[in-house]
């Protein structure tokens, strides 16, 4: 599915069903850095975010929290927005990789939101995951869905 820039899909939410409990990220190629406000994975079929402590809170707040409106997750060249939240990309690598993000949103046909972790990284940490897959419905719930819009 193709979309024109400014347009908007659908991506379906999913939240654990007990907190804490998460699926592994499976193999990627990594873009890390421990300083960076955003790292980036790159797998065939998902695509994640590590966040820094602080972008993970607004990014989990805003995104994964239960709200009566449909959550908004703006992906730009020059920034991620959740809802009325925008945060500026730092440089060329995050502008490479948020292109990589959008053009594999933009080609999977249904696009799946939920947390994952890997055994590589701190532990706790937390990825946003976006994947073409549903993640696994014992582990996981479905949710209100999000709205994506490509800027």
């Amino acid at each position: 599915m193709k979309l024109a820039m400014a347009d908007s899909r659908i991506i379906n939410r999913y939240n654990a069903y007990y907190h804490g409990w998460c699926l592994a990220f499976d193999e990627h190629r990594v873009e890390y850095e421990q300083d960076r406000d955003i790292n980036w994975l790159l797998g065939a079929a998902r695509r994640g975010l590590i966040f820094s402590p602080e972008l993970h809170r607004r990014a989990q707040r805003e995104l994964l929290g239960h709200r009566e409106a449909i959550p908004q997750l703006g992906l730009s060249e020059q920034a991620i927005r959740f809802n009325t939240y925008t945060h500026p990309l730092g440089d060329d690598k995050d502008r490479t990789n948020i292109r990589q993000l959008q053009a594999f949103l933009l080609d999977s046909p249904e696009v799946h939101m939920f947390l994952c972790s890997h055994f590589f990284y701190p532990p706790r940490t937390r990825i946003i995951t976006f994947a073409r897959k549903k993640p696994l419905i014992i582990m996981y719930k479905e949710m209100q869905p999000l709205k994506l819009i490509i800027e």
